[in-house]
């Protein structure tokens, strides 16, 4: 499915770098490239997936824009399955910009986000769940998520997909060979139950729980970081972070706003957010500041709630572990490199147990190794663990999965029943309907515009 026109985008970040790439697709890739690239070789072969040198001249041809290497694959052995040229030329936006510019007055027209892949998709070069993988590793917050986006873009839930596709298929033939020969089944006799139907339950099933694993490598987990006022939040980010990401002072209120960043820890992204003090506002901003603590905190994955050792305790801090005490949270006393104030004792009282008490001292970087990694365990003891090898990380995998799921089930429902196979039948149709969601053998061009809009451009 070749497209008519011809596209082309700067495939780089902008920026000021020592290389940039515009990438051109399209049926007149090659004839655009021999009017703006004039090559050193005086016989130029052109030909595909050969790197040339030369230079970039203007749409007129007298002026020379940029010395650049440029490359010229053949369709359909090209990214795209149509005839593609890259210009690799000096990173600048400025010549980057005017190359494009050029490129437009030749035929051009400027590509949408994700088109590339979308025309990649839409020439059989993959599925869908393969272009996805694209925008997924290039996102990539650590890397194990890297290496999630990566199996898939190699075929590995596809692969998976195309063998529940089998299974489903299977079950429907036997269903089908009990519908032809419903006749010979005596009144109140239950139809056989296809033994693919259990096997392809149990993979969805094995899919499904990958989610919130694959979740925290590819989105990162929520760590919210709360207490009163001067307990020593800000510190504590950023000492996490290695960075002054928020101003510490002795005047409390001093953080209104919500001040984020991400670690890497044991592969997982560490999403942390630094909060108001929470205590009675003293003016409405400080009240704003404190509401977004309370939105935030129901969203944390993990909750550390940090007391200051060193001053008694208050109602404040009662009130703030008995309202997140349900949650995943860690207590992190912090200032042991002062004299204390209290014992440890008190806080086991208003906790459940089995919640983590941390000693630390965020001026001085005592405990936080072993913070960081409770933190990645209090998340993932909670988890599931999957014995496969394809993760679930996109939401709408997860989406289709979870209706493959639920008509498997009615399928199942309907033969213990003891209803006519034509019922099992009509289920499993509608599981393999939205198990092609995934790979993209059946979807309408309304979702398939939106998920390729998510894309970078030049991708």
């Amino acid at each position: 499915m070749l497209c008519q026109d011809t596209i082309a985008a700067i495939a780089t970040p902008l920026g000021t770098a020592g290389v940039g790439i515009i990438r051109v697709s399209g049926p007149k890739a090659h004839e655009i490239a021999r009017r703006i690239f004039k090559p050193t070789a005086k016989n130029c072969p052109w030909e595909s997936h050969f790197l040339y040198h030369g230079d970039i001249v203007s749409a007129d041809g007298k002026t020379i824009l940029d010395e650049v290497l440029l490359s010229c694959m053949r369709q359909p052995h090209s990214f795209t399955g149509e005839d593609v040229i890259e210009i690799n030329s000096h990173g600048s936006p400025l010549i980057m910009q005017t190359i494009l510019t050029q490129l437009v007055e030749l035929g051009c027209r400027l590509a949408k986000p994700g088109e590339f892949s979308q025309r990649a998709f839409l020439n059989n070069r993959f599925d869908l769940s393969q272009a996805e993988a694209l925008a997924a590793i290039v996102s990539a917050k650590s890397p194990r998520a890297y290496a999630i986006g990566l199996a898939q873009l190699k075929g590995d839930l596809s692969l998976e997909v195309e063998n529940l596709r089998n299974l489903l298929i299977d079950a429907l033939a036997l269903l089908e060979i009990a519908i032809d020969f419903s006749e010979d089944v005596s009144v109140g006799e239950t139809p056989e139950f296809p033994p693919q139907i259990d096997s392809a339950d149990e993979r969805v099933r094995l899919l499904l729980s990958s989610c919130q694993t694959a979740k925290m490598f590819t989105e990162g987990i929520n760590v919210v970081i709360t207490g009163k006022p001067n307990v020593g939040k800000s510190s504590l980010l950023n000492a996490l972070t290695g960075k002054k990401k928020a101003i510490v002072t002795d005047i409390p209120g001093t953080t209104r706003d919500l001040i984020t960043d991400t670690i890497n820890i044991r592969g997982f992204p560490l999403n942390l957010v630094d909060t108001a003090g929470i205590r009675k506002p003293q003016n409405a901003i400080e009240k704003e500041g404190i509401d977004l603590v309370w939105e935030n905190l129901a969203k944390a994955d993990v909750v550390i709630i940090i007391l200051d050792v060193s001053k008694p305790l208050t109602n404040e801090d009662k009130k703030i572990i008995d309202k997140n005490k349900e949650g995943n949270i860690l207590i992190a006393i912090n200032k042991i490199d002062l004299p204390p104030s209290w014992e440890i004792k008190k806080i086991e009282r208003l906790i459940p147990r089995g919640k983590k008490i941390l000693k630390i001292s965020a001026k001085f970087g005592m405990g936080l190794e072993e913070l960081k990694d409770t933190i990645v365990d209090v998340v993932s003891d909670g988890m599931e663990k999957n014995t496969g090898e394809v993760m679930i990380s996109n939401l709408r995998h997860k989406l289709a999965l979870e209706n493959v799921q639920k008509k498997i089930q009615a399928a199942k429902n309907s033969i213990s029943g003891g209803m006519s196979p034509e019922f099992a039948a009509f289920e499993l149709r509608e599981a393999l309907d939205h198990l092609d969601e995934i790979t993209g053998k059946k979807i309408n061009d309304e979702v398939l515009d939106k998920i390729f809009s998510s894309f970078c451009i030049g991708k």
